[in-house]
């Protein structure tokens, strides 16, 4: 098979949302299809504003399918959202950047101090868990036990 990443069938592709949207919320609205590994929403590269326009990646394609047969043409907050799946996976040069946000005294969602994104005032949908820390394995010494 040649040429790029083909895409996983698992990453839907969803327009016409509420500009207000931040991750958390969509990641809460789109986890009762399935389990989330990504949401992406596109934005401005100046404005920093939302396009309306997101990528949500489920972890199996059976997900993906569901939510767009759910979510296609349905009305979400006051306007008709566009669901379909992916053709290509978001990968689109300003997507496989990885933004690093280095400064995690801020909330990359508003830009205010004080609070994390997880728990945006500018959620619209409540706070949700920080994802949890990853365990760091620690070699267990086994103790030998002597008779």
């Amino acid at each position: 098979m040649s040429g790029g990443l083909a895409p996983s069938k698992s990453t839907v592709y969803v327009s016409n949302l509420p500009f207000s949207l931040t991750n958390n919320d969509l990641y809460r609205i789109f986890s009762k299809y399935g389990k989330v590994v990504k949401v992406t929403i596109m934005k401005d590269k100046d404005t920093r504003k939302s396009k309306g326009v997101a990528f949500i990646l489920f972890l199996d394609k059976d997900s993906a399918q569901n939510c767009t047969r759910a979510i296609n043409n349905k009305q979400l907050f006051g306007r008709v959202i566009k669901a379909s799946i992916a053709i290509d996976n978001g990968r689109a040069a300003e997507f496989i950047r990885r933004r690093n946000y280095f400064d995690k005294s801020k909330c990359y969602e508003c830009g205010e101090s004080g609070h994390l994104s997880y728990a945006c005032p500018k959620n619209m949908l409540g706070e949700r868990e920080p994802p949890k820390k990853k365990e760091k394995k620690k070699k267990k010494k086994e103790k030998i036990h002597t008779a």
